[in-house]
């Protein structure tokens, strides 16, 4: 059985944070011990009798793996901290119960649990960071419960990482009501009062407030890069939720771009089963050719096509303004502003060439340019 069955946009999720710890945790923990972050553990709808369709769980098992690999490679064994965070008594019982064979002091494997709401344990949490490098995951059912003024002292390390769980399609339901209570349950994570005065009014109502909630976190946890990737509903083509990204490294930054285009194919393939079963429960009338929709719906290619075009504009803008720029100058311009990945851009700027809007800096035959070639307007 499907675990995830009519949970595409969890397992999009899972995916995303399980093969972003795993591509981060073990680079990191080469050189840092790590602290691993839940703000809202749960579990909540899991189907698994060992949790194993949960974020604290998938966190544990990919970290536990990543420290046992570096061991082999390296002889040194990492110390791994985790803090799990939950505030609903039923929920925070299962969450104890679940992580405790897991904790292993000689094995310098470190759970904490916190009973509480996630906003009243910053004090902790700083503590049980101590120096380690932290990977924060903040993953509410709403918008509230972690406020930027509070929790920002959680960022200040100078490398770390955090994903959050944006919830705009409850977000969105409620941007435009004129209730003062609802306006000012936002404020927390747009900045503070007066939040609708600093949209951006040249975009819709709920892509303006994701943008702004984007550039507050930027702000508030100074974070050098804030991207985010946008998970559909598993049977409507809007927006459920968006994941929000916050680094300080643009090595960061590029991972995190691989692993969301890997997510998004996936993610298509499961929501055109979803539309499927769904039709089938409306009609009665079992797919004469299963997997047919996929072909009639934009494919995670067909987007990187488009996001190529509208790249290639804004660095022929970008060069034209700036003048000559390092390679890597264009990766973090073109990544933080459209779904692509660095090889995306390196294609982008040979076609650039070979159509004489750049110079050919980089050499002839396959070669692509790298961080320290200079990319030069003609």
């Amino acid at each position: 059985m499907d675990v995830y069955l009519q949970r595409e946009q969890t397992k999009a999720k899972h995916f995303i944070l399980r093969r972003y710890l795993q591509a981060l945790a073990f680079k990191v923990l080469r050189s840092w011990d790590v602290t691993y972050i839940d703000g809202f553990s749960g579990p909540w709808q899991s189907r698994t009798s060992d949790f194993s369709d949960t974020s604290f769980m998938i966190a544990i098992d990919v970290l536990k793996d990543a420290q046992k690999r570096i061991l082999q490679d390296t002889g040194n064994l990492r110390h791994i901290r985790c803090f799990f965070s939950e505030s609903d008594a039923v929920a925070y019982k299962k969450l104890e119960n679940a992580v405790a064979p897991h904790r292993s002091v000689s094995g310098k494997f470190e759970i904490q649990t916190y009973f509480g709401k996630f906003e009243d344990a910053v004090e902790q949490i700083k503590n049980i960071i101590n120096g380690n490098f932290p990977l924060i995951f903040i993953d509410p059912t709403g918008w509230t419960g972690y406020p930027f003024h509070k929790i920002k002292s959680i960022f200040d390390s100078d490398k770390c990482e955090v994903l959050i769980n944006f919830m705009y399609d409850f977000v969105n339901r409620f941007v435009s009501s004129q209730d003062v209570n609802t306006i000012a349950s936002l404020d927390p994570i747009l900045g503070g009062a007066g939040w609708h005065q600093r949209l951006d009014q040249s975009l819709p109502r709920g892509a303006a407030v994701e943008k702004l909630f984007r550039e507050t976190l930027k702000r508030e946890g100074r974070f050098q890069y804030v991207i985010s990737t946008k998970i559909d509903k598993n049977t409507i083509d809007r927006p459920h939720f968006f994941l929000a990204y916050g680094t300080k490294s643009r090595e960061g930054l590029k991972a995190f771009r691989r692993i969301e285009h890997e997510a998004l194919k996936e993610h298509a393939r499961n929501r055109v089963s979803a539309k499927e079963r769904r039709r089938e429960d409306l009609t009665g009338v079992d797919e004469l050719f299963p997997g047919y929709d996929a072909q009639q719906e934009a494919t995670i290619d067909d987007v990187v096509i488009q996001q190529k075009k509208i790249a290639a504009a804004d660095i022929r803008v970008f060069l034209a303004e700036r003048g000559g720029v390092r390679f890597s100058t264009i990766v973090d311009f073109a990544l933080q502003a459209h779904m692509l990945r660095e090889t995306n851009i390196k294609d982008i700027c040979l076609q650039l060439a070979r159509d004489g809007f750049i110079q050919n800096t980089w050499g002839n035959g396959n070669r692509k340019p790298s961080d320290d070639t200079i990319i030069q307007p003609r």
